[in-house]
């Protein structure tokens, strides 16, 4: 496919520039294309492209070693996330100690939240902790006692996380200690989701003399939760840099039907980029709307739609049947709303893949599940004392318990019961309440009994799920126990293996997401490697596109969220998950809740 004028204008562009690129606009093929322009018709330039995400910098270098030959592509280029090149930046300067890993970060947040004066969420302690990190300038957020708990734990720990790395490095360059990346030009992906820091990252670039493209869209920009600039940070740069703004208005994804529709929708935020959208794929696509009487009933609904395109899939431990590779994804503002999609494709053992942050496998109880099975077969001490903390046992008493045992916690499973000095003596029953328990399983696989352990396992939590309040604001939440028990039934009764192989098949959904690229593979082998119907939030959708795409709980107390105060973002939100349709654009609701105000400004009506 030949460039269009537009794209064409960003090829040729050899000053700064900012490009507006609606969905489905072929923005990275641009990007691709400019960046081998730049190396053919610049003798000896140096070229930095900066992704979002490790994916996004690893398929943009895959892109270009297909038109570009390698030994060019290693000497003149240098692709990476912001991170990553200012970890690289500061190294080459020894400006940076011992990074924390993501998962050291996560076990630190999760500390620092003993701090608050007030209950808060592990989500809202990211945020708040974000919010600090991601500005130039001090914000209130930084004497909140998490916060203030968290840069201790840091200290103490002496490591820095990912957060300060972007900010050293601004700070170190101001100050003349470390030299911006020597490259003629940089290209930057997804602009509109640049914070304060990344901004300025980028600026001090463009002040050192590198001409700068930045690809956005501020119609996509759904990010202010972490403090991106969108349309404010767009226009900063190119105020800045004087950049030549162009627009990318032509989506070649969409069928006019739903890009009409997203575009009637986006066009009532007020503060946007004016941008002519047009669909070159023209008429032929479906918008369907559709109320239901309850959750279960709208997650049946899909479930239907979804079985007529299945076909059997061969050599999966946990599922039956697929759908082709981007066939279907159901998106949703809130990851808990997916559980139901998520229990009636596993009922029905249709394939599907869900990240891990948002999967059910990842919250509790379910995570202290699959932790505890692993921990009967291997002994491991992670699994017991996550489901000791679970039940109800304080940290402190686990410490007591690690001191007991000398860290050897698989003896709590060996019939040990610990005297546990200065425990209560309700809290000392239910440690060894447990280990009876507990010494059963272990028992029990170890004569491969797998399927009755896991049972018992079963009851254990059942017994100990609390009642959840009826809000009738909040009503998917009310099944937690009935969707644990379905969930766990099919993994005692429908399930076969050892342990720990339902437990890798569970949290990694039992495939691999990516097809394999050993070439002796046969194609349909490599087929369904990628297939499946991938179960998203809305924000998780950004980039990716399918042929039917299934919007679930389109009502006014989840899309707009009652919690984002921000109507224009959750506008943006909804009008990205619109856009990642090509054909079919599935809408749905129950009928217990007001309809999504964004049905109505889209042009639509419930049928």
């Amino acid at each position: 496919m030949n460039l269009n004028p537009e794209q064409q204008q960003v090829v040729d562009h050899d000053g700064n520039c900012l490009v507006v690129a609606c969905p489905g606009s072929g923005k990275t093929r641009v990007i691709v294309i400019k960046i081998g322009h730049i190396l053919k018709t610049v003798p000896k330039s140096r070229v930095c492209a900066v992704t979002f995400t490790r994916d996004a910098a690893n398929e943009l270098h895959e892109r270009l070693i297909k038109d570009i030959p390698l030994e060019v592509v290693s000497k003149r280029t240098r692709t990476g996330t912001f991170h990553s090149l200012a970890i690289r930046q500061l190294r080459a300067r020894g400006k940076i100690g011992r990074i924390a890993t993501p998962a050291e970060q996560s076990i630190y947040v999760r500390r620092s939240m003993d701090a608050a004066e007030e209950p808060i969420t592990y989500e809202e302690a990211v945020t708040l902790i974000e919010t600090v990190k991601g500005s130039i300038d001090p914000v209130p957020e930084i004497n909140h006692p998490v916060y203030q708990a968290y840069a201790r734990i840091l200290e103490q720990s002496k490591v820095e996380d990912l957060y300060d790395v972007l900010s050293k490095s601004v700070r170190l360059m101001r100050s003349g200690e470390v030299e911006p990346y020597p490259v003629e030009y940089m290209l930057v992906d997804e602009f509109q989701d640049t914070d304060a820091v990344q901004l300025a990252w980028v600026l001090e670039h463009h002040k050192a003399g590198t001409k700068i493209t930045a690809v956005g869209d501020d119609d996509q920009s759904v990010y202010a939760f972490r403090r991106a600039l969108g349309y404010r940070g767009m226009e900063t740069f190119r105020e800045a840099t004087n950049a030549l703004r162009v627009a990318l208005a032509t989506n070649y994804r969409c069928h006019s039907e739903i890009l009409n529709t997203a575009k009637v929708l986006i066009e009532k935020n007020p503060e946007r980029v004016d941008k002519r959208l047009n669909g070159f794929r023209g008429p032929g696509g479906t918008v369907f709307v559709q109320r239901y009487g309850s959750r279960t009933d709208e997650a049946a609904a899909i479930a239907d739609a979804i079985a007529k395109d299945a076909v059997p899939l061969k050599g999966s431990v946990r599922f039956s049947f697929t759908v082709p590779e981007g066939k279907w994804a159901v998106l949703a503002r809130n990851r808990i709303v997916l559980d139901e999609i998520e229990r009636e494709l596993s009922i029905r053992k249709i394939k599907y893949f869900r990240a891990a942050s948002d999967s059910i496998w990842n919250t509790p109880p379910f995570i202290q599940y699959l932790g505890i099975m692993k921990s009967v077969q291997t002994g491991e001490a992670d699994g017991i004392t996550n489901l000791l903390h679970w039940a109800g046992i304080s940290n402190d008493d686990i410490h007591r318990i690690h001191v007991e045992t000398d860290g050897k916690f698989y003896s709590l499973m060996e019939r040990y019961k610990p005297k546990m000095a200065g425990a209560s003596p309700s809290t000392i029953k239910v440690v060894h309440d447990f280990v009876d328990l507990a010494s059963g399983w272990r028992n029990l696989a170890g004569c491969g009994y797998y399927s009755h352990a896991i049972t018992s396992i079963n009851d254990f939590f059942l017994q100990r799920i609390p009642e959840e309040k009826q809000n009738e604001n909040d009503s998917e939440k009310r099944s937690k126990r009935e969707l644990f028990q379905s969930i766990s039934t099919s993994v005692s009764e429908k399930m076969s293996g050892s342990m720990t192989q339902r437990v890798n098949s569970l949290s990694s959904n039992g495939e691999s997401k990516k097809p394999a690229k050993d070439s002796n593979q046969d194609s349909e082998a490599k087929s369904n490697a990628a297939s499946g119907v991938h179960l998203m939030t809305m924000h998780g959708s950004k980039g990716l596109e399918f042929e039917h795409v299934w919007i679930l709980a389109c009502e006014g107390t989840v899309i707009p969220s009652p919690k984002n105060p921000l109507i224009d973002e959750e506008r943006r939100l909804m009008y990205v998950a619109m856009t990642r349709a090509r054909d079919h654009l599935y809408l749905s609701s129950q009928v217990t809740d007001p309809l999504s105000q964004f049905i109505d400004e889209a042009g639509l009506s419930s049928r």
